[in-house]
């Protein structure tokens, strides 16, 4: 009996942490974690701005004089800038569109002109290889969307030809500049 009641007392003793239950008591509701999407961005719940009503009278615009805004001027074909290249044609009837500088010195000259893609790619390969700037050192030619780079000295030129879809008009750009040695040693 002696061994009996040591079992009992062992195993009251072994049960006696498990018993300070707080099962009768009301745990509080953990708080609501917004919900995350993505990249652990959180989504926080928003409610909607209560709607006032509001009145809003109309102020009458006084009379006023405006002016018409004055078209921009059209460009002559003769606006390239003075260091654009010997050997580059300029396609007949076009207009440049606009000349803008570039990092490193660089430029590039839109012109806008009539005529198809192909046609276009042809004068360009045809008079600048006959000009003294060689076969083309990239060029690709699509139905809507050429590409040509030439090489002379030092000035690389690339040219894209592509359609504006607003006027339906070629879009040719010449881009180019002087290549320079790298501030650093080649590896």
């Amino acid at each position: 009996m002696n061994h009996r009641s040591m079992r009992l007392a062992a195993l009251a003793v072994s049960l006696l942490p498990f018993s300070s239950c707080t099962c009768q008591r009301q745990t509080p509701e953990p708080p609501k974690v917004a919900e995350r999407r993505g990249f652990g961005a959180i989504m926080t719940p928003r409610k909607l701005p209560e709607r006032a009503e509001a009145r809003v009278t109309p102020r009458r615009p006084e009379p006023a004089e405006r002016e018409a805004p004055t078209p921009p001027a059209k460009l002559p074909q003769t606006t390239v800038p003075d260091n654009f290249p010997e050997g580059v044609p300029i396609p007949e009837g076009s207009e440049v569109m606009a000349v803008q500088s570039l990092a490193n010195d660089a430029r590039n000259v839109i012109f806008a002109t009539e005529g198809d893609s192909p046609q276009l790619f042809k004068l360009y390969k045809d008079s600048m290889e006959d000009s003294g700037w060689g076969n083309p050192t990239q060029e690709y030619q699509g139905q809507e969307q050429s590409f040509l780079s030439f090489k002379k000295n030092e000035t690389i030129i690339n040219i894209s030809v592509s359609r504006d879809p607003r006027s339906g008009k070629r879009v040719v750009a010449v881009m180019y500049y002087e290549e320079k040695p790298l501030p650093f040693p080649e590896f």
